[in-house]
């Protein structure tokens, strides 16, 4: 039978949250792997990944305060630098996973 599941990767197990845009490589190729070995053992399994930000969009988030929104040409400056770090920890997950 056929099952779409929803995996979500938590920022702080993927990041080393003392640091600032520190992935935890070893931590990122051991889920790949046990990704690859679930989707293997079950071929009908649909999975959607998402993953948390961690050290990479949270850091730059507090940095410019976005969490209150968006008004002035700093805090979009601010926006744009979470969007790129958020970008940058995604593609890692990508890599690991293809």
């Amino acid at each position: 039978m056929d099952e779409t599941v929803f995996l979500k990767l938590g920022g702080s197990l993927l990041t080393d949250k003392t640091g600032v845009e520190v992935v935890r490589a070893d931590v990122l190729a051991r889920l790949a792997v046990e990704i690859a070995a679930a989707r293997q053992a079950r071929p009908g399994l649909r999975l959607v990944l998402g993953h948390g930000s961690g050290s990479f969009g949270h850091v730059a988030a507090a940095r410019y305060g976005t969490r209150q929104g968006v008004h002035t040409a700093a805090e979009w400056h601010g926006f744009a630098d979470v969007a790129r770090a958020a970008a940058a920890l995604n593609h890692l997950v990508i890599l690991a996973l293809v």
